[in-house]
C-alpha cells in the first residue's frame, strides 16, 4: 500500500500493526513473549533498538565521577556490613552456610564488579552485528551478578521482615530465616538496606535492564541452596554454636523431610517468581506508572 508525503510523491507505506519490533505501548504479555523467546544476554527491545550499554551500566559523570562515588560509597557500606557480622557472629564455623550472609557475598562481587566497569569504560564499547549485539564479557558477569543478587536480596528482605512481623504477633514463622532477635546495624543493612541501594543502583543511578530469563538465575541459586541444606543436615555440621543443629528450623530434611520439600517447592514455585516479577516490573517502570521500559537508554546505530 502506498500514500502521497507533503510534497505529492508517492511513498511505502509501514504497518506498525503487523510488525513485532515497532513497540507502540507493547503490553506486559507482548513483552514478556518476546523476552522469552530471545537470547539470555540479547539487548534488543520489542521496538527494534538496543539498550545503549555504557548509558545503561555506567552512565558518564560530567562531574565529580559522582556514579563511581556512589558505587564506591555502597559497596563500602556492604563491606562493612560483612565485617560486622562475622564479628558479632558466634557461629562463624557456619557464617557462609545462611542465604543472608551468601546474598551479601554476591551483592560485594556485583558491586566491586561495577566499580570496576565503571572506572575502566573500554569495556562499555557499544556491541555490534559482528558480536551479536552482546555486551562485552565483564559487562555479561556485572549483568549476571545484578540480576541473581536483585531477586535474592528481595527474597530475603521480604522473609527477614515477615519473621518478625509474625513473631510479633506471636505466630509461628516458618520461613527461611535465621531466628535472630538483634537489630543491629549490620542485620537491618544485610536484611533490606543491601536490597534498597542494589534497586537503586539499577533504576535510578544506572538503567539495567532485566528480562524474564533471568529468572532462571536465582531459581537454579535456589535449587543449589536447597541441595546445600540437605547436605548440612545429614552431614552432622551443626550451625556453628552445637553440633547437630539445623541452619534453620524450616530445613529439617531428617525429621520432616515432606513438609521441608513442600516449602522449598513452594518457594521456587511461587515466592520467587512473584518477587522476580516485582524485580523486573520495576525496571520497566515508567512515567505515570506505566510498565513500558520508556526510562530505558537506547543506542542509535
Amino acid at each position: 500500500m502506498t500514500k502521497l508525503d507533503e510534497e505529492n510523491v508517492e511513498v511505502d507505506h509501514v504497518d506498525y500493526d503487523d510488525n513485532p519490533k515497532i513497540d507502540h505501548g507493547i503490553g506486559i504479555c507482548q513483552r514478556f513473549r518476546f523476552e522469552l523467546s530471545a537470547d539470555f544476554f540479547f539487548l534488543e527491545e520489542p521496538n527494534g533498538q538496543y539498550i545503549d550499554v555504557a548509558d545503561s551500566f555506567a552512565p558518564a559523570s560530567p562531574r565529580f565521577h559522582h556514579v563511581l562515588l556512589l558505587r564506591t560509597g555502597m559497596m563500602l557500606l556492604s563491606i562493612v556490613s560483612l565485617v560486622l557480622s562475622i564479628y558479632h557472629d558466634v557461629a562463624r564455623f557456619m557464617w557462609i552456610g545462611y542465604l543472608s550472609y551468601i546474598g551479601l557475598v554476591i551483592t560485594i562481587v556485583y558491586q566491586t564488579t561495577a566499580c570496576i566497569v565503571t572506572f575502566l569504560r573500554k569495556y562499555l564499547t557499544q556491541p555490534n552485528a559482528d558480536s551479536h549485539y552482546e555486551p562485552s564479557m565483564p559487562v555479561k558477569i556485572m549483568w549476571f551478578l545484578y540480576f541473581l543478587s536483585v531477586p535474592l536480596e528481595l527474597m530475603i528482605a521480604v522473609s527477614y521482615w515477615t519473621q518478625k512481623v509474625l513473631r510479633f504477633f506471636n505466630f509461628y514463622a516458618t520461613l527461611i530465616v535465621r531466628e535472630d532477635k538483634r537489630l543491629s546495624f549490620e542485620m537491618i543493612t544485610i536484611h533490606g538496606i543491601i536490597a534498597l541501594m542494589l534497586l537503586i543502583d539499577g533504576n535510578l543511578i544506572a538503567r539495567i535492564p532485566l528480562r524474564i530469563k533471568h529468572i532462571a538465575a536465582i531459581e537454579i541459586s535456589t535449587i543449589l541452596f536447597s541441595i546445600w541444606t540437605i547436605i548440612h543436615a545429614f552431614s552432622g555440621l551443626g550451625n556453628g554454636i552445637y553440633e547437630g543443629n539445623l541452619l534453620y528450623d524450616v530445613c529439617d530434611w531428617k525429621n520432616r523431610p515432606i513438609t521441608t520439600l513442600i516449602t522449598f517447592i513452594i518457594i521456587v514455585v511461587v515466592v520467587l517468581p512473584i518477587v522476580f516479577m516485582l524485580a523486573w516490573l520495576l525496571s520497566l517502570i515508567d512515567k505515570g506508572f506505566k510498565f513500558t521500559g520508556g526510562r530505558r537508554q537506547l543506542h542509535e546505530y
